[in-house]
């Protein structure tokens, strides 16, 4: 482990229904690792033009600060992903990605940051800016804050609950 303290980015999305222990599951172990710094206001995204809540995800963003290497915290946010086999055998949608880590930039095909999807999604540039509305994006040279500005709104999202909620400062 490096003794320099990362600051990082993660992008949590479960199952509205039944999510909420899930989430506070999946910050319980980062917290394991490192400090959680915020943590954005959930939302709930609908995956259907129906918009039922048996068909919707929480989704959020975390600033968490820890002292592992970018390959031991993508190692940990891939532990945390789930997504068992379809029908009544599958087990609840857990889905955990790594956005930023400190400045870097890298494209492997393990991992690319800054992720690519951070600025393409409303919500989850949103959720990003609330999180850390400071962090400057080091490819498009301005803070999370102006880039959900520019951001057209959510679609098939509204809010859901306040993300300090899940976890005790």
């Amino acid at each position: 482990m490096s003794s320099h303290r990362h600051s990082t980015l993660v992008y949590v999305a479960v199952d509205l229904v039944g999510g909420q222990e899930k989430a506070k599951d999946h910050l319980q172990k980062l917290s394991e690792c490192g400090e959680i710094i915020s943590i954005s206001s959930i939302y709930k995204r609908y995956l259907t033009s129906e918009q039922q809540d048996l068909s919707a995800r929480m989704e959020f963003v975390i600033r968490f600060e820890t002292h592992l290497g970018v390959d031991q915290m993508l190692h940990l946010v891939l532990s945390l992903c789930e997504q068992g086999a379809s029908g009544l055998a599958q087990k609840n949608y857990s889905e955990v990605i790594l956005l930023v880590f400190d400045d870097m930039i890298l494209m492997s095909p393990r991992l690319t940051l800054p992720y690519p999807q951070m600025h393409q999604d409303p919500l989850i540039i949103r959720c990003s800016a609330e999180a850390w509305g400071q962090y400057e994006h080091p490819i498009y040279q301005k803070n999370l804050s102006e880039i959900s500005k520019l951001a057209p709104p959510a679609k098939q999202a509204e809010f859901y609950m306040q993300g300090k909620s899940l976890v005790d400062f």
